[in-house]
């Protein structure tokens, strides 16, 4: 399947909107610890405004050998938080009521989609709903896997300082 054929969604609205936005006001309110590991509050620079912006991005998994943070832009390369931290890096990271500056690295195909095949065993529900609702999916297989991957890109975030 080319790019041309992946359904990209529209940015959400209304009622949805404010519902996936309600991790940041958790965040705010000092309850982040509510979130566990599984959403990480994203603070970055808009790439034209210079504006600050934060995004709760559901965590892909947490490295414990290397303590990186894995997320991925399951709406594709163009969703506005990934093309902000390509541009410039991300300036906080915060997971439970830990922040920090972070280093990040962007994954390579090959990587992203082994991180994703254990997101996948540890969360087989889950990844098919949110397969489903991006409108996206393969054939089951290693390369299908890997093919999906090269249209949503993941990112490793690791400690650089405590904030």
């Amino acid at each position: 399947m080319s790019l041309k054929n992946w359904n990209f969604r529209q940015k959400p609205t209304g009622m949805w909107k404010r519902l996936l936005r309600l991790p940041v006001h958790l965040y705010r309110a000092r309850l982040g610890f509510i979130m566990g590991e599984r959403i990480l509050l994203l603070t970055h620079r808009g790439r034209v405004s210079g504006r600050v912006f934060q995004t709760p991005v559901e965590v892909v998994e947490h490295d414990q050998e290397t303590d990186e943070y894995i997320i991925c832009s399951g709406t594709g390369p163009h969703a506005d938080w990934y093309r902000n931290i390509t541009e410039q890096p991300a300036e906080q990271v915060q997971v439970r009521n830990r922040r920090w500056r972070p280093h990040q690295r962007m994954l390579d195909g090959r990587e992203a989609a082994q991180r994703f095949a254990r997101y996948e065993k540890r969360h087989p529900r889950t990844a098919r709903r949110l397969l489903t609702s991006m409108g996206k999916g393969y054939d089951g297989t290693e390369n299908g896997r890997a093919a999906m991957m090269a249209s949503m890109p993941m990112v490793a975030f690791s400690y650089s300082e405590w904030l």
